[in-house]
């Protein structure tokens, strides 16, 4: 018997939380990683991808050559966030033509 060892694409979970109306500004590094790229991050009532879109976040991902690491930044205008009643959801973020890099749960606090 060998051991076997799996590698998977699953995207990394994480799980973001705002108040109803306040302005979303996250952020995240990954260490050691370029992932620099163009995103889309999408609000959705369901994990399910089919399920009602809520929202559109705007992405950045910056790559730095000193430190070797990428910081995520995720933004939504305070107009959108409006529209977001308080609540639990799921998000995702895709590189475009590529993978789902972070995906989870989004719980809207009154």
């Amino acid at each position: 018997m060998s051991n076997i060892v799996f590698a998977g694409q699953e995207a990394y979970e994480v799980g973001l939380r705002w108040y109803p109306g306040d302005p979303v500004s996250l952020s995240a590094i990954v260490l050691d990683t370029n992932w620099a790229g163009t995103y889309t991050a999408k609000v959705r009532k369901f994990a399910d991808p089919d399920s009602t879109e809520l929202a559109t976040l705007t992405v950045s991902a910056t790559y730095s050559a000193v430190t070797g690491d990428t910081t995520f930044t995720w933004s939504l205008t305070d107009a959108a966030s409006d529209a977001i009643a308080a609540g639990k959801y799921w998000w995702s973020c895709r590189e475009v033509a590529g993978v789902t890099r972070f995906s989870g749960p989004v719980e809207v606090t009154p």
